[in-house]
């Protein structure tokens, strides 16, 4: 009876608050907005249906993430309220027992809990049904998706959620553990369950972690099929119900602990509180009291003025740092977090596990990230800023001190600003904690010294200002709201728009607090070129920030004055002279940097939103696509002349083009694409020829000849190209021109001849909405049309002079013929010695020149000068390369191939003609740390050698299965590289990093290899599939293959080919009893389910071992959909015995490696091996797709 008497008093209170009802809008409107934001596009797309059980459960956990960082108060409340209110006196002394007590409090915030989770499926239902989607996004109702994702998922979380909650609210008696343990459990979810998973490599552990089940619910989204995510309900089971099952088990244990840690006693007193009641000394009681006293009283001068109201700031700022700094989310946690990031630096270190080198530059992209961010790991500051902000504002009326503290002499500038510099101060402090993390964690990793200045700009002089704007605005809304929940909710949503602005179609940074063009450091140019726009965003922001705490100082709660309408009358009482003042310099400042602002992003540069640009791609097409695949002259011969003002940010071209028709008809006319952001000049032919269509919005440009341009005749075309970078754009001032690492690629500015398809939108869903055609993504495999030539693609003789500034190197395709000075300025003549595929890169600066010699080719690696720690070892890949791809394929066809490096972010690298160009972060590899003894990075350069057969030499159409005539071929060849240098052992741990490395959750549906045209089929399922087949029928078989059809398509003299001719011509090499296996493994989805299931030895007479291996096979097949079809299996599958381990743990010596036909379900394979077996296995090298490779292998069972 008690019990159900204290629940109905607490659950009735709660629902009386405005702040609950808002917190349940809310929620419901996050529901809407992830539909509609997220999967609406996904649904048009062919993904997954808009109300698949799948979605839905997606939905929910994510909204129950958000619920966690405002849903603290329901249990806080519940379990602080009578130590809030001060009626614990009362409380603790009436007839009711602690089960009675504590039970109805925590069931109360658990069904209050429960029902505002029922907002989810709220929103859910309304983004479904009334927003008129299409009814074929849709699957009919069904209840039971809804009820079981409920109980299942929302259900458990707001159990889970609310019980440790309530656990911590109540056995500290502070309302601040509940949302710090909010807090715990979304940085659970949301971050510790990533680290797990991706960098510790552990994906089952952070299922269990995960007390939300984001991570379990994400997976099944990842590795179910269509129709499996369209059909399937998400129910208890697998790890989802472990996941389940130990949450509870934690709740109930956390719920039991403080059942017996819970007394019915007086708040305890801190230590500080005794210290500061024990050292007060008592005052004598005046004699009597009385209003006849006839002494006047002594006048005390009233000091109010700059210095007291500076001594006011200090000691305000003063006690609010300290408040926060000893409280339990304060410096401890801010130093844990810190000490945590020390540890897991290491681990962030490394690219597929090999170490990198950890230099300061690099180290500080993992200690940094922009406000506007949120997935990031540092989501956690702005959050606790969030909470230490609430705290602040509500100090003093929460003491039951706000009356005494309004009557106070000290104005509101000062009281705000106390708490603000407070805050900051806490802030600065867990910004040096966080360097002192980064510094330990370099000097801990070694190979680089710590740059101590490079960490106090990024750190102090860029990061630090995003917190501090952060800070103040958290602030203003708490103390506008004037309602301390209300406040962290308010804070929140404007954390969530800042975040995620640009998914409500609001892209402009002038409009997004805090927003900037962002910054990235790089070696070879330093900040240069962001840190100006950058700089005049945050002038921009504090100009705002000013603004709002002037606001926040007139509005500013004294008293009991809280009303709205007394606010603002107080407001125009407290604007003085000095306000008004302040108030003018802050909208002078906003004015001034706004219109700066608006001016280079607006007029000195276009502005164009990302809806903006769908736009003009659509509008591109429905004017000019009609012109897709007319005849059009070819390429023959490209000659330029370069002037670059890296300084100055400029570039000036001119250029020539030879055109030659090759088609059986006389052409009449030429269609010329410029390209955007330059001014493209001059435009003539060395004939007559009549501009007869001119639309410089689109860059399109007809031109009639007066003579028609007959078959195997040719023409010119000259041009001139001058690009000045003006400014800075919305997005930020471009890279491409920069005083040290000029790089840009001729397709970015240079003019082409014909319709453009790449500028097409592919998106079905985009294309929907601007009326256009649905057509695949990426053009079908038999879409004969999708077999011509671009531009970019066709092949011509290169010549260009390149000026630079006299202290740099220019960088272009080709032989260096010629240097030389001239007025100040340094150039280089570039001549390629064979025709070269017509897509390919300028470099400049002040770069450092690595030689070696191979044959009658110069290796060259050009470089910054201080990363020179990869030279060697690149030089030595692409020499190892250039003699191995030679010999199986076929010369290389120029006198010089380079690997030239440029700045940005990252470690990528892209294989043009002659040119490798490579990003700094390549430099940093250092596989002479790497445990595994594997040098990746020089498998790496061979891969990028590769593509001056396979993509250059080598051009393919561009559809389905285009990647596995480019990057799969690649890396096949590149494996031979390996081998051939440092042994199949070595060859060996390089394949097991790259299984290893896409072992992500991944589903089976999809398209046979021929068709494929994602980043898992070029990089890893297409090179193991070729490497497999070279096991099975042999590598020189499968190279004679490759050679030939490098010969046959070399002269382009047929269409481009794709996959099927790869296809056809490995068929040629394939004995008929192997041709199953080239079938499953390219023409077919097929996957093999092998496993070893039990190994024993026992010696013979003959001194040899006798090994019988137990194994299960079978071969299925996977449509699209995921419809898996068994497959007689009657397929030859190696199977290996091995020794013991090598040191290092290095795989053992194989005893035995043999093929065996092999039959479908169980059977015993008996061999002999002529010493003691460790390991035995079916298909222990992993040749065959098997979706399961950790069970191929057993340990051996050895008797006497």
């Amino acid at each position: 009876m008690i019990l159900r008497r204290i629940f109905r008093l607490e659950f009735t209170c709660q629902l009386r608050q405005a702040s609950y009802w808002l917190c349940f809008v809310i929620v419901a409107v996050l529901a809407f907005l992830f539909i509609i934001a997220n999967y609406l596009h996904d649904a048009r797309e062919g993904y997954c249906l808009l109300n698949a059980p799948i979605i839905i459960a997606s939905v929910a956990v994510l909204c129950s993430m958000f619920w966690l960082l405002v849903g603290g108060a329901v249990a806080g409340d519940a379990g602080t309220r009578d130590v809030q209110t001060g009626m614990y006196s009362l409380t603790y002394t009436a007839p009711a027992g602690k089960a009675a007590y504590l039970g109805g409090r925590f069931l109360a915030a658990f069904g209050l809990n429960a029902l505002l989770l029922l907002s989810i499926p709220a929103g859910l239902l309304a983004a479904i049904y009334l927003t008129g989607v299409e009814a074929e996004l849709l699957v009919p109702f069904e209840a039971t998706a809804y009820l079981s994702t409920y109980f299942c998922l929302v259900l458990p979380n707001a159990f889970f959620a609310t019980a440790i909650q309530f656990s911590l609210a109540t056995l500290t008696r502070k309302t601040l553990a509940s949302y710090l343990g909010s807090g715990l459990l979304f940085l659970t979810a949301y971050l510790v369950g990533q680290f797990v998973s991706e960098v510790m490599k552990m994906p089952r552990l952070a299922t269990l972690i995960d007390p939300i089940g984001f991570t379990p619910v994400m997976n099944m989204q990842q590795v179910w099929t269509p129709i499996e995510r369209n059909t399937r309900q998400v129910g208890l089971e697998g790890m989802l119900l472990v996941n389940r099952l130990l949450w509870l088990a934690l709740s109930l244990g956390m719920l039991t602990f403080t059942y017996f840690r819970f007394q019915f006693a007086q708040p305890a007193v801190g230590k500080r509180q005794q210290k500061a009641l024990g050292g007060a000394t008592a005052v004598p009681a005046p004699a009597c009291l009385g209003w006849e006293t006839r002494e006047a009283l002594p006048k005390v001068p009233g000091l109010f003025g700059t210095a007291t109201q500076l001594g006011q700031l200090r000691l305000i700022t003063r006690k609010s740092f300290l408040q926060l700094a000893r409280s339990p989310g304060g410096l401890l946690l801010l130093g844990l977090i810190a000490a945590l990031t020390f540890l897991v630096l290491p681990n962030n270190m490394e690219h597929l596990d090999v170490p990198m080198l950890p230099n300061t530059g690099y180290l500080l992209t993992f200690l940094t990230a922009p406000l506007t961010h949120a997935g990031t790991r540092w989501v956690i500051i702005p959050l606790l800023t969030i909470l230490y902000a609430g705290e602040l504002i509500w100090r003093e009326r929460e003491a039951g001190l706000g009356d005494m503290a309004g009557a106070t002499p000290v104005p509101e500038w000062v009281l705000f600003g106390g708490k603000f510099l407070g805050l900051s101060l806490v802030l600065m402090a867990w910004t040096a904690f966080l360097m002192t993390a980064g510094v330990l964690a370099q000097l801990g990793m070694g190979g680089a010294a710590p740059e101590t200045g490079l960490y106090l700009q990024t750190l102090f002089g860029l990061q630090l200002i995003d917190h501090l704007l952060f800070a103040l605005l958290a602030l203003v809304v708490h103390v506008l709201v004037n309602h301390k929940y209300v406040g962290h909710l308010a804070a929140l949503l404007a954390y969530g728009f800042i975040t995620n602005a640009a998914s409500l179609g609001i892209e402009h940074k002038l409009l997004i607090f805090g927003a900037d063009t962002g910054w990235s450091y790089s070696d070879m140019r330093g900040f240069a070129p962001h840190l100006g726009p950058w700089l005049w965003f945050k002038l921009y922001w504090v100009a705002w920030a000013l603004l709002l705490g002037i606001a926040a100082k007139l509005l500013w709660v004294r008293g009991r004055e809280a009303g709205g309408r007394a606010r603002l009358r107080l407001a125009r009482k407290r604007s003085g002279r000095s306000t008004v003042l302040a108030a003018g310099v802050g909208a002078g400042l906003l004015g001034a940097t706004g219109g700066f602002i608006f001016y280079n992003t607006n007029v000195l540069n276009d502005y164009t939103s990302t809806a903006g640009a769908a736009a003009w791609r659509a509008r591109y097409e429905q004017l000019y696509g009609r012109y897709k695949g007319i005849p059009q002259p070819r390429l023959a011969n490209t000659s330029l002349h370069v002037e670059l003002y890296p300084r100055q940010r400029q570039v000036a071209i001119r250029g020539t083009y030879l055109l030659v028709n090759r088609h059986a008809a006389a052409l009449d006319s030429i269609h010329v694409h410029t390209a955007a952001g330059v001014a493209t000049e001059a435009v003539r032919f060395d004939r007559m020829a009549t501009p007869v269509r001119a639309d410089g919005e689109f860059g399109y440009y007809t031109y009639v000849l007066e003579k028609p341009l007959q078959p195997g005749d040719s023409l010119r075309l000259s041009f001139r190209v001058l690009s000045s970078q003006q400014g800075f754009t919305n997005g930020g001032a471009s890279a491409s021109l920069v005083a040290n690492g000029t790089y840009f690629r001729n397709y970015h500015w240079l003019p082409a001849i014909g319709y453009q398809p790449v500028l097409e939108l592919t998106q079905a869903g985009e294309r929907q909405t601007h009326g256009l055609s649905p057509r695949p993504e990426t053009p079908s495999l038999y879409d004969v049309s999708a077999r011509q030539e671009l531009f970019w693609d066709q092949e011509t003789a290169f010549e260009a002079v390149v000026g630079t500034d006299a202290d740099q190197r220019a960088v272009a395709p080709g032989t260096l013929q010629q240097t030389w000075k001239k007025d100040g300025r340094a150039y280089f003549r570039y001549v390629a010695n064979a025709p070269l595929r017509n897509e390919y890169a300028f470099f400049s600066a002040r770069y450092a020149v690595h030689e070696k010699q191979w044959q009658d080719v110069t290796i060259q690696v050009i470089h910054h000068p201080r990363h020179a720690a990869h030279l060697a070892r690149t030089a030595r890949s692409t020499a190892a390369s250039l003699e191995y791809y030679s010999r199986q394929f076929g010369p290389y066809p120029y006198n010089h191939i380079r690997f030239v490096e440029h700045p940005a972010p990252g470690s990528g690298l892209h294989a043009s003609a002659i040119n490798v160009s490579y990003l700094e972060g390549f430099s940093y590899f250092r596989p002479e740390a790497d445990a595994r003894d594997l040098n990746f990075p020089f498998a790496v350069a061979a891969h990028e050698v590769a593509h001056q057969w396979w993509g250059n030499q080598l051009q393919y159409a561009h559809v389905e299965g285009a990647g596995l005539l480019s990057e799969s071929l690649a890396w096949y060849s590149a494996f031979g590289v390996v081998e051939e240098t440092f042994g199949p052992e070595h060859l060996q741990r390089l394949l097991a990093v790259m299984q290893t490395a896409y072992e992500t959750p991944r589903t089976p549906a999809d398209v046979p290899l021929l068709r494929a045209h994602n980043e898992y089929h070029n990089y890893r399922k297409g090179p193991f599939a070729l490497y497999a087949l070279s096991q099975y029928i042999g590598r020189e078989e499968v190279n004679a293959a490759l050679r030939h059809l490098l010969g046959k398509h070399r002269a382009k003299t047929t269409d481009l080919p794709t996959s099927l001719d790869l296809y056809q011509e490995l068929r040629q090499v394939t004995p008929d009893s192997l041709r199953y296996l080239l079938h499953d493994l390219f023409a077919a989805n097929t996957f093999w389910e092998l496993a070893a299931e039990q190994a024993t030895a026992r010696r013979t007479e003959a001194d040899q071992w006798e090994v019988t291996l137990a194994v299960r096979a079978r071969k299925v097949v996977v449509d699209t959909a995921g419809t898996q079809t068994r497959i007689p299996l009657d397929d030859w599958i190696e199977v290996g015995v091995y020794g013991p381990a090598a040191e290092g743990g290095k795989p053992g010596r194989p005893l035995y490696l043999q093929k065996h036909r092999l039959r479908s379900d169980r059977q015993v394979i008996t061999v002999t091996v002529p010493q003691k077996p460790a390991t035995a296995g079916i298909d222990p090298r992993h040749l065959l797709i098997d979706w399961q490779m950790n069970d191929n292998t057993e340990a051996v069972k050895a008797g006497q």
